[in-house]
């Protein structure tokens, strides 16, 4: 059995264990099950009746930085017990988060991003571009590989905002997306929902809406670059909703993150907590809660993920093949770009200039002669940032009027790419 170090984690901090208990919004209900009763609620697999897993446990983390939070489920998923059921929440700031097989330029405009401090961040599971703001709650729920169904974890989230949180509009499409039945419409309050699997392990993760802003989602996840197209994997787009879009009348106060921790918190423990009498699935041994604070990770395996997330390799390198065309106004004229990318490195790229009114023929030939030397020198650079780019021409375009056109048009490029 894999041990888990006492450096990485802790059990949770009185104030944090009171948060969840003294919460106005949340519905008391029992937190145990006869043995029949949560094989029920448990996935339904031809496994589900053979496989006896251990106690549960709970991670809350306190850290609010993505690449720390990703990494640490990552581990989670690895490095517990492959028979032990995980439940994992936590928050980020303000983010964006695309899929393992998605185009950062699809999804989003990265530089954009960037002028609003806003990180961009690809995770290691599939599936679709999501928001994260600190009104958003992530969750993740972690079994052995032969319990997993797509659409347990939804379910069990949707069944602890319905049951505990008071909304019953709440349920789950043929997506497996938490979703707000609203008369004819469907409003999803769970943005795109991945999963992954390994040897062993698999765990299915969502993010709750809770109070988020839909504004800053909606800017965040929109796209300049209408004339890709690429291999990767495309979100599927759907109106969205929060949960305090959607409080029941009796409610006075707004949800918040505690809230939505301890009403999945407390179902998980109802699904997979022994019974104190040994009925339970976990033969009697009680869910266990543990708060995660990123200043008390030793576990080298947690920090080199977060650096391999952070890297440009992982980050953009991974960017399934793509092609794109630009068009543009430049100072000598209309310019149009084919190009091709892999890796998110150019590996084709050719201009077209459509020339100025009464212009000599000699002066555009000169001038597309120049353009195809510049293309030549821009193969193999980096897609958008074009790192290093100026300058690596031959003697032939050294004239001072060439470098101003050349610097133009990489500019140009990197605005609109």
């Amino acid at each position: 059995m894999i041990l888990i170090p006492s450096a990485v984690l802790r059990p949770c901090s009185s104030r944090f264990a009171a948060a969840l208990v003294h919460r106005p919004n949340f519905r008391q209900f029992s937190t145990t099950l006869s043995r029949k009763e949560q094989k029920a609620a448990q996935p339904q697999t031809p496994a589900t009746d053979s496989i006896e897993l251990s106690a549960p446990v709970a991670y809350i983390s306190e850290s609010h930085d993505p690449w720390f939070n990703l990494s640490f489920e990552d581990w989670l998923l690895r490095d517990t017990p492959h028979d032990q059921p995980v439940l994992f929440l936590y928050r980020n700031f303000p983010c964006v988060v695309i899929g393992r097989n998605q185009n950062p330029w699809k999804e989003t405009t990265p530089h954009h991003l960037r002028e609003a401090g806003i990180p961009l961040v690809r995770r290691r599971s599939g599936g679709g571009t999501v928001f994260h703001d600190l009104g958003n709650t992530n969750f993740s729920i972690i079994l052995p590989r032969l319990l997993f169904t797509r659409s347990h974890g939804a379910e069990l989230v949707s069944r602890a905002i319905r049951d505990r949180l008071g909304i019953e509009q709440c349920t789950i499409n043929e997506r497996n997306d938490v979703i707000i039945k609203d008369g004819t419409r469907e409003l999803k309050m769970s943005q795109p929902s991945p999963y992954k699997i390994i040897q062993h392990r698999a765990y299915h993760h969502g993010t709750m809406l809770i109070s988020s802003s839909l504004n800053e989602l909606g800017k965040s996840l929109r796209s300049n670059s209408p004339n890709m197209q690429t291999k990767s994997i495309l979100s599927h787009r759907s109106p969205v909703t929060t949960l305090n879009h959607y409080l029941p009348p009796t409610t006075e106060k707004q949800i918040h993150h505690d809230d939505f921790v301890k009403a999945v918190t407390a179902e998980f423990e109802k699904v997979y907590a022994g019974n104190s009498n040994g009925n339970g699935i976990g033969n009697g041994k009680k869910m266990e809660t543990r708060e995660v604070n990123s200043d008390w990770v030793k576990e080298p395996k947690i920090w080199k993920g977060v650096e391999e997330l952070k890297s440009w390799e992982w980050q953009y390198g991974q960017t399934p093949e793509f092609t794109n065309l630009l068009e543009g106004e430049l100072s000598f004229g209309s310019l149009s770009v084919n190009l091709t990318a892999r890796h998110a490195l150019l590996t084709s790229l050719t201009f077209h200039l459509t020339p100025q009114p009464h212009e000599r023929v000699e002066e555009t030939t000169k001038k597309q002669e120049f353009l195809d030397s510049l293309a030549l020198s821009l193969i193999g650079h980096r897609y958008e940032s074009l790192e290093g780019a100026e300058g690596a021409l031959g003697h032939q375009w050294e004239d001072e009027k060439w470098r101003e056109r050349g610097n133009e048009v990489i500019g140009w490029l990197r605005r609109v790419m």
